[in-house]
């Protein structure tokens, strides 16, 4: 493994931790309003599925012997944490949300000029579902990916203690890991 493949997979751990509190800040500058409050009565789950994902990244990408740093094939849960990262931000951006003043808007109905007009709507809340689909299409696949490598790399360990032989070469993290 290079630098740079290190490089990416730290780079993508510290996204993963970062890009939901940066969604969510994203969100409440802009236009708090009921749809923050109905995310924040869903928190429950909201917040299992960032635990786990926190678990991910600092297992996973940020330890120098995660699965995402040693593992063959470790690119596409790295691609998956991007995508899951992103996909949130995104969501941050284009959720509409407002409150009983009747204005309504999100960052990017701001940032066209278009808050309060239903064609702003509209646009935001087509880009907000398709980036919905990133954020939990992502996430799953993160998980996914995740589960597979840890059972190659325990495949791997079994293989390496039955027989200390090409085995224990071939295993990235060595016997102990």
């Amino acid at each position: 493994m290079n630098d740079s493949q290190s490089g990416s997979a730290v780079a993508a751990g510290i996204a993963l931790i970062l890009a939901p509190i940066l969604a969510l800040v994203v969100k409440a500058a802009v236009f708090p309003g009921w749809m923050l409050f109905f995310i924040v009565m869903a928190s429950i789950p909201l917040l299992l599925g960032y635990a786990l994902q926190i678990v991910v990244a600092a297992n996973g990408m940020l330890r120098t012997r995660g699965v995402f740093q040693t593992m063959p094939g470790r690119q596409r849960g790295i691609l998956a944490a991007w995508i899951t990262s992103i996909g949130i931000l995104l969501v941050g951006i284009f959720l509409v949300d407002g409150g009983d003043d009747g204005t309504y808007g999100s960052a990017f109905t701001v940032l066209l000029g278009t808050s309060s007009t239903p064609g702003g709507e509209q646009l935001s809340t087509l880009l907000m579902l398709a980036s919905a689909l990133l954020w939990i299409g992502g996430w799953l696949w993160l998980v996914v990916e995740w589960i597979v490598l840890l059972a190659q790399r325990r495949s791997a360990a079994r293989a390496a203690q039955a027989w200390p032989g090409p085995a224990a070469q071939a295993y990235p993290g060595g016997r102990d890991a």
